[in-house]
């Protein structure tokens, strides 16, 4: 692929945002060199999801467990982290209580 190559991204995501249950998935077009942190940016306005909760998901109380092609990833250290055409990331938003 060359510069300004789009690449796919696969994303899921699940849990809870604001009080509201979240189940959904979809793929994200990228630009070729965009991070996992472009990503969450955009994934809202590419998937149509009014409530943003990929946007959500890092203003809550507790970290998201974020997943890259199985791997976890610490975010936001490894938000720099680059995806490559077919990478899949899976968002679990964790809920505390007792």
């Amino acid at each position: 692929m060359g510069p300004g190559a789009k690449i796919n991204i696969r994303v899921r995501i699940f849990g809870a945002v604001n009080g509201q249950s979240v189940k959904t998935s979809g793929t994200v077009q990228l630009k070729e060199g965009d991070t996992v942190k472009r990503l969450f940016n955009r994934a809202d306005a590419a998937l149509g999801l009014r409530q943003e909760p990929f946007k959500q998901a890092f203003r809550q109380g507790i970290r998201p467990v974020v997943l890259l092609n199985g791997d976890r990833l610490e975010i936001p250290e490894e938000g720099g982290r680059r995806l490559a055409d077919g990478d899949e990331v899976h968002v679990i938003l964790t809920v505390a209580g007792g």
